[in-house]
This record gives structure tokens, sequence and C-alpha cells, in this order.
């Protein structure tokens, strides 16, 4: 894409100098630097290319042509004049050029901190390097990553391109290869760059797992290598000469490393969640998406041994799943801000209509009302703080404010301190629930073996046949039992 630099002009708006062509390119390649988009009056004009503060000119045409020898970075300068009213006029611009050897792109998200980037790029242009950094700069909850980086790479996916390598060094590593399956959907042209590259993914969790995970955004992609490793390798990848040199490297250093290749990516047919897994991820379902519908039985089985063994009191099982998934989705900090705002208006809205003689439900209809007027108000709260709601979020709220109907129901029943009580064993045994299911190894694996769901059906039969008493009631029953010793 033209890169377009723009001169400063404090007199005349005529003649003004632009320069269009790439911002980058391998040392020993010529580009071509264009003026033609300059803004001039009619008449003669006049070119004059300069390299950095030479007074040599490069060119006196419309185009100039230029050939980096070493890696580094060019200024090239352009000035164009111009005779109008028996004045001569002026307007001079530069163009900033990035020459390299080998060039790899980044891609992260807020999980890496720009230090780390800083150093690396620091390291990179010490060896020749360009490196290429692409990174959701905006703060986001936990479901709007995706959809971050699927816009970043959509909009800037030429600067992937020439590139040796693409690294992905995000928090869900397979949510990065998604958003670049999905910033090629439809197009041949990037999924064909693609092709001709490598890409490196960084993970901290099991690559063997991770590596059964990637299979439906790998099998689109289809790249030239795929590697899976730790974030150690991403200095190796930069001093490396090529691929080759950094596959060498890796194993020469014992950096952990899985390759993943076409002949990992076949299912065996029994594997018929895996198969819908894959189908799903490649045809445009958010691995997020999907992880939150895999760990509900989960959740749900977690809540099942709260309430059976331990013995807490929520709002039976169905509200803490919602609010746990709510939380996951959120995040657990913002989730709980949210359900905090949703449960004092409706304890204000309660409050206020206790002396109104009107039915149960258009009461509710008047407690949603106002719980709804209560998000919209945080929801712009958070919009002055730079917290981005993906669109898939305001459905989650809308659940979340269904929790309210709940909430005046027992408190109605059994008053407002029963209903307080419930609503902290409920909040607890959630963010309990989030704590667990938001370890990213467990994800990563039950995205690879989505079948081992299906051991939480027999865990909730054992639970079902589990007739003692529950934790609690050990402790409200004590004094029995002591009384039961003596």
């Amino acid at each position: 894409m033209p890169n377009f630099a723009f001169a400063q002009q404090t007199d005349a708006a005529i003649p003004l100098a632009v320069i269009s062509g790439p911002d980058e390119v391998a040392v020993g390649r010529t580009i071509v630097l264009d003026a033609s988009s300059a803004k001039t009056a009619s008449g003669a004009v006049t070119y004059r290319w300069f390299e950095g503060d030479s007074t040599s000119t490069i060119s006196r045409t419309v185009e100039a042509l230029f050939t980096p020898d070493k890696p580094g970075e060019y200024t090239i300068r352009l000035t164009i004049s111009q005779i109008i009213n028996g004045q001569t006029r002026e307007s001079t611009t530069s163009h900033v050029i990035t020459a390299y050897t080998r060039k790899v792109a980044l891609v992260a998200d807020g999980s890496v901190s720009q230090d780390k980037i800083d150093l690396h790029q620091q390291s990179a242009a010490q060896a020749g390097i360009f490196l290429q950094v692409l990174k959701v700069t905006q703060s986001s909850i936990p479901l709007g990553i995706q959809e971050s980086l699927t816009q970043l790479l959509s909009d800037e996916f030429d600067r992937l391109k020439n590139a040796d390598a693409i690294v992905i060094w995000t928090s869900d590593p397979v949510a990065g290869m998604q958003a670049l399956m999905s910033a090629t959907r439809g197009d041949e042209a990037r999924l064909q760059a693609i092709q001709d590259q490598s890409i490196v993914l960084i993970s901290e969790n099991s690559l063997s797992t991770l590596s059964r995970a990637v299979r439906g955004p790998l099998s689109v992609l289809m790249p030239k290598s795929l590697y899976l490793t730790r974030k150690e390798a991403i200095n190796p990848l930069l001093e490396a000469t090529d691929i080759a040199g950094f596959e060498e490297t890796l194993q020469r250093r014992d950096i952990e490393i899985v390759i993943q290749d076409a002949s990992s990516l076949s299912l065996k047919p029994w594997n018929i969640l895996s198969t819908l897994v894959t189908y799903m991820l490649t045809h445009g379902v958010s691995s997020q998406t999907l992880t939150f519908l895999l760990m509900l039985p989960i959740i749900a089985t977690i809540l099942a041994f709260l309430k059976q063994v331990v013995g807490i009191a929520t709002y039976g099982l169905y509200t803490p799943s919602i609010i746990a998934l709510s939380f996951i989705a959120l995040g657990w900090a913002i989730g709980i801000m949210f359900l905090t705002f949703i449960l004092i208006a409706t304890y204000m809205t309660r409050r206020v209509m206790r002396g109104w003689r009107i039915l149960y439900v258009p009461k509710i209809a008047i407690i949603l009302t106002v719980v709804s007027i209560t998000l919209i108000l945080v929801l712009a709260m958070g919009a002055a703080f730079d917290i981005i709601v993906a669109p898939d979020t305001i459905f989650v709220l809308l659940i979340m404010s269904t929790l309210s109907e709940s909430f005046v129901m027992l408190e109605s029943e059994e008053g407002k301190m029963s209903a307080l009580y419930s609503v902290i064993d409920t909040v607890l045994a959630a963010l309990l629930c989030v704590f667990i299911v938001r370890w990213p190894t467990l994800q990563s694996f039950v995205i690879a073996y989505p079948e081992s769901i299906l051991l939480t059906i027999f865990i909730n039969i054992v639970l079902g046949k589990y007739t003692g008493l529950r934790l609690t009631e050990y402790f409200r029953f004590r004094g029995v039992f002591q009384h039961l010793q003596e």
C-alpha cells in the first residue's frame, strides 16, 4: 500500500510535494518512488530528489529509483519548484525507507509488554533484520481479543508481506491463528502470501496439546512450515540467516519446538467432537466461543460438587453457571463491576416500587428497564476509560441482567439477608469456576481433546449417588455431633 508523506507549508498551498512508494525494501532491491500525486499548478514543474542530507540529486524527474546497499533507515527528500505569478515557489517533503536483509513480522496482543517488543526490535535492527510489529494497542475484554486481532490483521495485512516468518505471540495462540485465518478469508492473494511464509507460534502451555488445537486454522492457511515453540526462540529467529538456520539453532540450544505438517491434520473416525470443532474453527466460529461451550459442562460439574458435597447455597445451578461464563467473557473484575451495578439497580428500584400496587410481572419488567439503563450508563463509563466491549458481549450483559429476577424472587420469599448470602455464595462459586477454567492449559486441552468433556457425565453420576453429609453441615451440626460423642 502506498505510503504518502505530506509537506508542511506555511504560505502557499501550491505546489505541495507528495511522495508515494513503499516504506520498506530488501537490501539490493530497487524501488520506485513517485511524485505524481503532488499538488501543482498548470505549467512546468521541477523535481529534485536527494538521499539524506546530500546535495547531489538522484533524480530530476517525477520518479526516482532507489536501491539500498546495506540495512538501515534511509531518508529520501523531494523538492518541487514551480514559477507562479512570476515567483518561484518550492515545497519539500521526505520519505523514510527501512532496508533489511530479512523481514520478520510479529503479531502480539496486550499480554506482551512494549518493553519486550522494543528490546527485540533493537536486537533485530543490530542484525540487519526488520521486525515489523502489529500489536493490539487498545485495551480489550477477553471476549474481544480475537475480534481486535482480526481487525488489525485485515487492515494491516500488507505489512506481513515479504516476511520470512510471522510470529504470533498472544495470550491465546489458537485465537491468533484464527485471526490470521479470518484476515485471509476470501482473498486468494493473501492466502497465497501466507502459504509462502513460515509461522511461529509462541506459547507457554503444552506444545503437543497446542499442535492438536491449531489443526483447523492450519488446514486452511497451509503455511510453508509451522513452528510451535517458546518465547526464548524469538532471539534465535532474529539471529538466524534463514528459517533452516533458525530450526538448527533451536535444536542446538535445546529450546522446545514442535514442527507441524500436513500429516498431523488427519482425524480418526471416532473423534466426532474433534472433527466438529475443527470444522467450526475453519468456518468462522471463534475459538473463544467454542471454549465457552466446552467449558460449560466443566463449570456445571464444579458447581454440582460445590452444592452436593460442600453444601454452598447458590441460585440453583443455571444462575452461577451464567455468571461464571460472564466473568470469563468480560474478565472477573469487570464482570463483578457489572453484576454489582445490576444488583444495586435492582435493589434500589424494588425499594422505590415497594408502595406501588402493581402485579409482579410488570414490576419485574420495570426493574429490567432500569437495569438496562444502568448498563448503558456503565458502558458509557467504560468507553470513557477505553474499555472495548465486543458486540457479542452485549448478549452476555443482557443475560446477566435477567439475574435481577432471581434476586427479587429470593428477597421476597426469604428476606434481604438470605438473598444477600445467596448472592455472595453464587459469586464466590462463579469465581472459583472462573479461576479453574481460565487455566490456559485446561482450555488448550479441551479444545485439542473435546471428547474429554464426556467425563463430566460419569463424574456427575458419581455425585448423584452421594448421600452423605455436606461439608458445611459438619460445621452447622457440630454441636449435635459433640453431644452424640458425649
